[in-house]
């Protein structure tokens, strides 16, 4: 399984802390927090999410046609099924935009993107990364909300994500759901895997309370495998300055019961080898950090990178 190169779960032995996986997620997302996101906050933040893959679908699907499909490998089958997937993005769109309005806020517009795809294995495989990420979303997000209603609701458009997660993962010979839980992400990580994708906004957008950190990503020339155990490289989009020679760095690889700390070693300014830990597989997310015990604002270096981990927890 090759790597991604477009901005995991090891299971904790401890049954009690299985017993309240949201417990680290609620610590991360307070911590991280500058401000304090309102429910209003993380409607605007899905529906800035959600306005992306609605865009990214309507945008391939009028690029490429069924024949365009069919010459790649895919049936109509295939293609009326991603047809189906653009019309639930859509109507999460339209559904988020009424939610806000009913609040009496001003929903915030689709932007202008970039998405990169140039045929349609390229669009198949960043819609399977995108849709992944958005299960990440809802996930890291859930413990945030404070409305039931709007909790409800959020777990009804996460489900239906990974549907779409799987079913794309499937079409390009993956594992449907190569983890018995899912990864969450903070409202950070994700816009940080956003933001490469999004050119500008309308100014009556506003800002949201999140932030980027510097782009991380797997070096696929450096990296020939990606499974338990292996090696890759990891390059920054910024490249450290001055950096100590007794710093140590870690990689924290996410899961939904904490990170999973492993030693990073850099390589020059902006490049870092690791090691992918025991249990996770399928797309992965990993970031750079400076401690080896939190990832927080504080101590985030870059990142996340999606990895695509070869295997299968139950069939590695």
């Amino acid at each position: 399984m090759k790597a991604i190169n477009i901005p995991v779960i090891i299971l904790a032995s401890s049954i009690a802390t299985l017993a309240h996986p949201t417990s680290s997620i609620i610590k991360r997302n307070e911590k991280d927090c500058k401000t304090k996101i309102t429910d209003i906050d993380i409607l605007q933040y899905a529906l800035t999410l959600e306005h992306l893959e609605d865009k990214f679908y309507r945008e391939g699907l009028a690029k490429f046609q069924l024949k365009d499909f069919q010459d790649a490998g895919f049936d109509d089958i295939f293609y009326k099924n991603l047809k189906e997937v653009s019309y639930d993005e859509t109507t999460h769109v339209s559904f988020l935009t009424g939610a806000i309005k009913g609040l009496g806020a001003s929903p915030v517009a689709e932007c202008t993107y970039a998405f990169g795809v140039t045929d349609v294995k390229s669009f198949i495989a960043i819609a399977s990364i995108l849709e992944g990420v958005g299960v990440s979303a809802y996930l890291g997000a859930a413990a945030s909300i404070v409305d039931k209603t709007y909790l409800t609701a959020a777990a009804s458009i996460l489900t239906v994500e990974s549907r779409h997660s799987s079913y794309l993962r499937a079409a390009q010979d993956q594992s449907p759901f190569p983890q018995p839980f899912d990864a969450p992400l903070n409202f950070d990580e994700v816009y940080t895997l956003a933001a490469p994708f999004i050119k500008s906004c309308p100014k009556s957008n506003g800002k949201l309370p999140v932030k980027a950190f510097p782009g991380l990503s797997v070096d696929a020339k450096a990296t020939p495998k990606v499974a338990t155990n292996s090696q890759i490289t990891l390059d920054l989009k910024a490249a450290i300055t001055h950096p100590k020679k007794d710093t140590k760095y870690y990689a924290a690889w996410m899961s939904v019961t904490g990170p999973t700390f492993v030693p990073a070693t850099l390589v020059g300014n902006n490049r870092f080898t690791t090691t992918v830990p025991v249990g996770f597989h399928g797309q992965s997310y990993v970031v750079i950090t400076k401690d080896g015990k939190k990832v927080t604002d504080d101590t985030v270096l870059a990142g996340p990178a999606i990895v695509e981990v070869q295997g299968a927890s139950g069939s590695p």
